[in-house]
């Protein structure tokens, strides 16, 4: 949770932790948008946070800008939990983020799926669609082409192309819910908007553990105009 910002009443509360997340390799470089941007507060959770605090996205979460409207929404709604064969109809993924999906997308709809059929190969992106989603499975038409574990379960309305990520690293993250903790507040302001600089890439969320989506992660950041990103402990 934010450590400088608490909402409601003063008073003694119950105890919360922080955990400090630093996603640039060093401030000297970094460089942010001066601008409007906003996050669709609807279309923004954290699954990866405990239950009470979905709604912070933390520092590191990736961005991407929705088609409709130029908002930006999380580009993942998280990973796989299995390797899945081409013809597969069924993708496992954590509760969290089965949850996410069906919050952010409906009971029935398409995802993306980005990964390579096996280890550190091409990354293919497929568009999904799946007719159910409870628990740790989402069940979807056979599947065209196979995907190791850890591949990324992303939406489909352009924000899956990740441009940017959440700094806010004073704070904890950039909270997108109103003070009761659920309801999404409108046009979040995107004021700390990564756009260059020295980025220790093992601090972004998600972070998967085939190398070749974290190149294709890589990629996708330095489309970014107007400034660069850099990665000094990542290997190339």
């Amino acid at each position: 949770m934010s450590d400088l910002f608490i909402p409601g009443e003063p008073g003694i509360r119950t105890a919360k932790t922080a955990t400090p997340r630093h996603i640039f390799y060093q401030a000297q470089g970094a460089m942010f948008r001066a601008g409007l941007a906003r996050i669709d507060g609807d279309l923004a959770r954290d699954p990866g946070q405990a239950a009470a605090d979905i709604g912070v996205l933390r520092p590191g979460i990736l961005m991407g800008k929705i088609t409709t409207g130029g908002q930006y929404a999380p580009s993942a709604y998280g990973l796989t939990t299995n390797a899945e064969a081409a013809g597969s109809t069924a993708i496992e993924a954590s509760a969290a983020v089965v949850t996410e999906l069906v919050r952010r997308k409906g009971a029935t709809g398409t995802f993306k799926l980005i990964g390579p059929a096996a280890a550190s190969g091409t990354v293919n992106v497929e568009t999904v669609t799946y007719s159910a989603a409870s628990g740790t499975t989402i069940t979807v038409t056979a599947i065209v082409n196979a995907f190791v574990a850890s591949s990324i379960i992303a939406p489909v309305d352009g924000s899956e192309l990740p441009l940017t990520f959440i700094a806010n690293e004073q704070n904890g993250g950039l909270q997108v819910v109103d003070t009761d903790g659920t309801t999404s507040l409108d046009a979040v302001e995107f004021g700390q908007f990564p756009m260059g600089g020295p980025v220790d890439a093992a601090q972004l969320l998600p972070w998967p553990a085939d190398d070749s989506i974290r190149r294709w992660i890589i990629g996708e950041l330095r489309r970014q105009t107007g400034g660069s990103f850099t990665f000094p402990t990542f290997d190339f």
